[in-house]
């Protein structure tokens, strides 16, 4: 492992990893989150010899007189009514905290911020008869004493706004000194081991990275100004090394529904990534949705008789296993991803591996959380590995939401032992046992793995030599809805 990098691949290894960190904190911790549960277990040995969950481990480390500055995500009311009754539980037990450290003014800042961006006047229109019914419907299901002190936005005698953009990055700087990145956010449902051993409804693969470097200073100016940026009142941080997407609102915002996109940083290392790339493309992601995306990976393997491509992801939307919605907007999505991956499909032909993880043992066939007759894992990662020249880490998938609209962090590298070290933890998290130089080359991992994975897709579970089986192209293709004339960002 590199000095001073480290890939953190799933909680199991990044949550211990995070806690020690706070744990060491000697000034300040700044932190950005979509979620961030302060009821979520300690898992560390060191973090669990103060306390039993993230609420006792912050108090510690404010005790000792270390700030604590924690912006999480705010989300539509009505829209995101869940999500928003998350955010406002870390708002209080941000005042919780600051109450049983009798914090002096400013030692422990938890805001929920909502993103400036909302939607012009004429889609609001459009969609302003369906959303009152939700918010009817919303309002009807909750308390009084949730509305009060959980859904604060929701019970508003204001017409709904339409909220359109959220903050989707995940990091945290310690002390000026230390960066923690990456696509895992804190809660309970995020924790799953690199044995993916929990039920298809509970997995989750991420990845995050623990780094120091010229990157930390980067974020924290970003984390210190991020929110002001989005209103459009002042330009974003500068960064060099630090990928971000950042949006504001547009000036004449009327006729549209989108934002106005400022900072497209992680989707153009994408591109440029692409274009130079000459022997493998690896991504793991939640979502390949982009067309931006989808016609640069056809245009590279056009270009480049040799280059070869894998892709792992989900075998199908969270929204529709987990969350059982499968709404318009879950189906456009479906639609558009099958569009992006028939379109890289046919630029690659067989110098494609699209694969999805599954746990070893038999499941129910009938189930949307069964894939080559055995449960699925889902894939949260955001990641790319382009030959041994180049790496990146982030919040941001290959969808247009995370590419123009939605506020997200990523680091990446060129340094060729920090990329020979992400490639390694990688490509090992999928499979048993350790890989052959062959399964590690870069000119013969698509070849090896493809074999593999093939053969995963037609043996039993307990035969299978690790997680990867063949992606389906065709599961639930009948769900997918395409919208002509809708934004594709909006998913």
């Amino acid at each position: 492992m590199p000095h001073d990098f480290e890939v953190l691949v799933t909680a199991e290894e990044a949550w211990p990893a995070f806690e020690k960190a706070i744990l060491n904190a000697k000034s300040e911790i700044v932190a950005g989150f979509r979620i961030f549960d302060m009821r979520t277990k300690l898992r560390s040995a060191e973090a669990r010899a103060v306390g039993d969950d993230w609420f006792d481990l912050l108090a510690h480390v404010v005790s000792k007189g270390v700030h604590f500055e924690l912006t999480v995500s705010d989300f539509d009311p009505v829209v995101g009514t869940a999500l928003h009754e998350l955010a406002w539980m870390t708002v209080r037990q941000g005042v919780a905290l600051a109450e049983v450290t009798r914090d002096t003014p400013g030692r422990v800042s938890v805001t929920a911020d909502m993103h400036a961006a909302k939607a012009g006047g004429l889609p609001w229109l459009t969609f302003l008869p369906n959303v009152l019914k939700r918010r009817n419907a919303a309002l009807a299901d909750l308390s009084p004493q949730e509305l009060e002190r959980q859904a604060v936005r929701l019970r508003s005698d204001d017409l709904p706004g339409m909220n359109t953009v959220t903050h989707h990055q995940k990091l945290a700087v310690i002390d000026n000194d230390l960066l923690y990145i990456g696509g895992l956010d804190l809660n309970e449902r995020r924790w799953d081991t690199k044995d993916h051993d929990l039920p298809a409804t509970e997995t989750w693969s991420d990845v995050q990275v623990l780094m120091r470097g010229p990157e930390v200073a980067e974020a924290r100016a970003h984390l210190k100004t991020f929110a002001q940026a989005c209103t459009g009142k002042q330009p974003p941080s500068a960064a060099r090394h630090l990928k971000r997407t950042l949006s504001t609102p547009r000036r004449i915002q009327f006729p549209f529904l989108s934002p106005r996109s400022v900072l497209t940083e992680i989707e153009d290392a994408h591109l440029k990534a692409f274009a130079q790339a000459r022997h493998l493309i690896h991504i793991e992601t939640q979502y390949v949705r982009s067309t931006p995306i989808a016609e640069a990976l056809a245009e590279a393997a056009q270009k480049t008789p040799d280059l070869r491509a894998i892709i792992i992801l989900p075998a199908l939307p969270e929204a529709l296993t987990i969350e059982d919605n499968d709404g318009l907007d879950t189906r456009y999505g479906m639609a558009l991803q099958n569009t992006a991956l028939e379109t890289i499909r046919n630029g690659f032909g067989d110098r494609l591996t699209l694969t999805t993880p599954v746990r070893p043992v038999l499941a129910d066939r009938t189930s949307a959380l069964t894939l080559c007759g055995s449960p699925t894992i889902h894939v949260h990662n955001k990641v790319l590995v382009v030959d041994d020249t180049y790496a990146m880490i982030g919040s941001g998938n290959l969808n247009g939401r995370s590419l123009r609209w939605d506020t997200e962090a990523a680091i990446d590298t060129t340094d060729p032992e920090r990329v020979a070290h992400t490639r390694h933890k990688l490509c090992q998290h999928w499979w048993f046992d350790p890989l052959s130089p062959d399964a590690l080359s870069i000119t013969s991992l698509q070849q090896h793995w493809q074999s593999s994975i093939s053969r995963n897709g037609v043996v039993r579970p307990e035969n299978r030599t690790g997680f990867l089986v063949p992606h389906d192209l065709q599961n639930h293709a009948d769900l997918a809805q395409p919208l002509p004339g809708v934004t594709e960002d909006m998913v």
